[in-house]
């Protein structure tokens, strides 16, 4: 009798979760809160937990916290989740929220690529080409397959191999033809690769003007590779004409010389009002200040940043105003603060201080936030990541 009993309960319990799944896939992404994405995740449903652990790696209704993220993914994971088994792998490729283990994410991408889905082939293929221990010989195979599914991605790497012959036996020509699909669709990274070949003449008579055609393309698209070789084109005058300071700009612009975080300037808030500069505004502004206003002392701190040249005396001005708003919990405060850390102006250079103010201003509604947080954290340590994470998580817990 007991068992009969455990086992109908089994029964409901089962059928209560395929109610739940069938009900969370007849919404739609846009229409659900974080509450409700939670208790769908709490009670088990797969698609819900996978979804709450891209909410945690995002930052999107939630603080951003990988560790977090990487629970859900690999709760997600175990019921066959071909979604957060891929993500899963690859945040254990990276170490982002666990320890690194190469072996273990490629457990999980292989898990996830099983069903021929071409963005989980090329995701496999990819830790295969970059691992501890590459297999190149597989990741071309790979992407071989994903290419052949349609995945532009795909094609432009096995494209790499093909040139670079790693892998595979060099072919220029068979590079060639894995780019030009991709970078007439507007593939960045295929038409800086494609120009590569014809400012070089690998594979190809050499043509600067093509080259110079494809770096704009693809620099246009804001690929940073692409802006520095088109510069190289316009200081050299290879099927461009001779312009140094464009080329000096176009360097800029695409790093080089320059280094991680120099080039993002301070940024504003678009749901505020911008700050009056007339002599009667900033008299306003100064009064906000010395009342506490957080609004005011973020406005007076932007003005002093957002100056040409302002004095070592202005820029620790404009620091101690942000960390006053920053800490009242001003998000364009905080995401100020933040990339002034990663730069080491007018604060001592600390990436780990930078990304968590960052992800802090995402979660209180900037939404630019994350994106600049991304981008400067790009060269972090992943244990570095992880300890910024803990520290933002332990900050938003402070009364």
């Amino acid at each position: 009798m007991t068992a009969r009993l455990s086992g109908a309960r089994g029964l409901v319990a089962a059928l209560s979760l395929l109610c739940g799944a069938a009900a969370w896939a007849e919404t739609g992404f846009e229409t659900r809160d974080i509450d409700t994405v939670r208790r769908a995740a709490e009670q088990g449903v797969a698609a819900a937990e996978s979804e709450l652990g891209l909410r945690y790696q995002n930052g999107d209704g939630v603080l951003q916290n990988f560790l977090l993220a990487a629970d859900w993914y690999a709760r997600a994971a175990q019921q066959g989740d071909a979604d957060a088994q891929n993500r899963l792998g690859k945040f254990y490729f990276e170490g982002l929220g666990v320890e690194r283990d190469h072996t273990v994410a490629l457990r999980w991408l292989e898990a996830a690529a099983e069903g021929g889905d071409p963005r989980y082939l090329y995701d496999l293929a990819r830790a295969l080409e970059n691992g501890e221990m590459p297999d190149l010989a597989r990741a071309a195979e790979i992407y071989g397959r994903a290419a052949e599914l349609g995945d532009a991605d795909a094609a432009v790497s096995l494209g790499a191999l093909y040139q670079e012959g790693r892998g595979v036996e060099k072919d220029l020509a068979r590079a060639r033809e894995l780019y030009e699909g991709p970078a007439a669709a507007g593939h960045a990274r295929a038409q800086n690769n494609l120009g590569l070949l014809y400012a070089r003449g690998d594979g190809v008579e050499q043509d600067y003007e093509r080259a110079a055609d494809l770096f704009e393309a693809a620099a246009e698209r804001g690929l940073s590779q692409a802006k520095a070789n088109l510069g190289v084109m316009y200081e050299n005058a290879l099927g461009v004409p001779l312009d140094e300071e464009l080329a000096a700009s176009l360097y800029r612009e695409g790093g080089r010389g320059v280094e991680e975080g120099q080039q993002q300037g301070p940024v504003y808030d678009a749901r505020l009002t911008a700050p009056d500069t007339s002599a009667e505004g900033l008299r306003r502004l100064r009064q906000g200040v010395a009342s506490g206003d957080p609004v005011a002392e973020f406005q007076f701190a932007w003005i002093w940043l957002s100056a040409e040249s302002p004095t070592p005396e202005e820029l620790s001005q404009a620091v101690a105003a942000l960390k006053r708003a920053a800490s009242k919990g001003l998000a364009p405060a905080m995401a100020n603060l933040g990339i002034l850390y990663f730069q080491g102006r007018g604060v001592p250079e600390d990436y780990a201080l930078g990304h968590m103010w960052l992800a802090l201003a995402g979660t209180s509604g900037m939404a630019t936030a994350n994106d600049i947080n991304a981008r400067l954290s790009a060269k972090m340590p992943a244990s570095q990541i992880n300890e910024a994470q803990e520290m933002a998580l332990e900050r938003s817990a402070r009364p």
